[in-house]
């Protein structure tokens, strides 16, 4: 995931100078606005992930107005600010920002925001991805010992190698798993040949056909979602 920004500042200098720090970090950004209004048009056209918002923009709606109606959207704030007085800051936290930076700040003040937020956007994002793959497969289970795979209402007899074939792909969604790696979990270090696999593959296939088992060429397999 490489986030993308928006800058919303109604000084063009600083803008601009938030732009280029932000680019130079090897992130994009959708563009830049001058007002709510501006930014709001901005946010229709693109998925924006950040947004660096400057309280005090042109308008009759600041920067923390604009933050609440998008508070349901997913979108990470970074305030900047000439004042910090306890009210602002009062009113800002109730926004749940991930960071306020006080102007006139320095270069490197920027970029280690720029890179908190983007750590942690990173990692929520991850997390968000790892419980859509559970939610996916909530209702698929595996029972090795027994060699069945209970999918929804239906009961799916499996072979053992089938059971071990299934238990690797289930346990890493969307991650390609390459032909030794099958191997071993199935065979351990007999000698298999590749069309051995690829039988097993078909199989599984005609078995579970909910199930997406694509190949990549030249690797292996992926159990996408």
């Amino acid at each position: 995931m490489n986030p993308t920004f928006l800058i919303v500042e109604d000084e063009p200098i600083t803008s601009r100078f938030i732009r280029e720090i932000i680019e130079d970090q090897g992130y994009d950004v959708a563009g830049t606005a001058k007002s709510a209004l501006e930014a709001r048009k901005l946010l229709a056209l693109k998925p924006i992930d950040i947004v660096i918002l400057d309280i005090n923009i042109q308008g009759s709606e600041d920067g923390i107005q604009l933050s609440r109606s998008f508070a349901n959207e997913n979108i990470a704030i970074i305030y900047i600010s000439a004042y910090s007085d306890p009210q602002t800051l009062q009113e800002a936290a109730g926004t749940f920002p991930y960071g306020f930076l006080v102007k006139p700040f320095r270069e490197a003040d920027l970029i280690a925001a720029v890179i908190m937020v983007v750590s942690r956007v990173k990692k929520e994002y991850e997390e968000s991805e790892k419980f859509q793959q559970l939610e996916q497969f909530s209702e698929c289970r595996l029972e090795e010992e027994e060699y069945r795979l209970y999918w929804h209402t239906q009961i799916i007899e499996l072979s053992k190698n089938e059971t071990s074939a299934l238990a690797l792909f289930l346990s890493k969604p969307n991650t390609p798993i390459a032909m030794e790696e099958l191997r071993q979990a199935v065979w351990g270090d007999k000698s298999i040949g590749d069309s051995t696999i690829r039988e097993l593959i078909n199989r599984i296939r005609n078995k579970v056909e909910r199930l997406s088992i694509d190949n990549i060429y030249g690797t292996g397999y992926i159990l996408k979602q």
